[in-house]
């Protein structure tokens, strides 16, 4: 794969151009990318870069918000077709209440359906008490919650208290964000038991967990 692919997918992203996004997914394809690795060698760079753009200010909130309804149209382009078995794990993954940003979100919930895993997609701006109704109602012992602002991060506490307030102690809280990356603190501040670093790391905490619960009798 060429070094500067990212690049181009993050410039065709962002003049809201999908027919020039796959065109750069195809060509990389062409050139011999495994499709295992499209998601973690092309699309997270490219996403990378917009939220690094969008971060510093080198391009406004409308055109973030028009490339990462481009990078939706083209998940399914760079995710592999599932090839591992049903894990039975079920995991709820969603932005929180006030955060409109979901690109974290949708490569964490396409590397974890990959893995195999039950994945329950909330959407954006996901109040917290839907954290807790949706997974009364599914039977997930796990759930990621996305930030991309400070503010959005900070009120990540909502969610465990309402696990918390609900005697829901065996809940696993996650969290998944810049502002948690950059501040572990922040993590454990709101309550979080970890924190999800992109596909690689989502997969690899939550196959741990699954492993943890089989191993002491729980449902996952």
């Amino acid at each position: 794969m060429a070094d500067d692919a990212p690049l181009r997918l993050y410039r065709a992203l962002v003049k809201n151009d999908p027919a020039a996004a796959i065109s750069v997914v195809e060509q990389v394809r062409a050139e011999g990318a495994e499709p295992d690795a499209l998601l973690d060698s092309l699309f997270a760079p490219a996403l990378a870069i917009l939220g690094g753009s969008w971060a510093d200010g080198s391009i406004n909130e409308y055109v973030f918000t028009q490339a990462s309804a481009v990078s939706d149209q083209i998940l399914s382009f760079v995710t592999p077709p599932r090839m591992a078995g049903d894990t039975g794990i079920t995991v709820l993954v969603g932005s929180m209440h006030g955060d409109s940003h979901d690109i974290d979100k949708n490569i964490i919930a396409a590397a974890l359906r990959e893995a195999g895993h039950r994945v329950v997609d909330l959407g954006a701006d996901v109040r917290p008490a839907t954290f807790l109704q949706r997974a009364e109602e599914t039977g997930a012992r796990i759930a990621i919650v996305c930030a991309q602002m400070v503010a959005t991060a900070r009120a990540v506490v909502r969610v465990r208290e309402m696990f918390v307030s609900d005697g829901r102690t065996d809940l696993v809280l996650l969290v998944s964000g810049a502002p948690f990356a950059a501040d572990e603190r922040l993590a454990r501040a709101v309550g979080a038991d970890g924190i999800v670093g992109g596909a690689e790391s989502a997969i690899r905490m939550v196959s741990h967990l699954a492993r943890q619960r089989r191993g002491g009798g729980s449902a996952s």
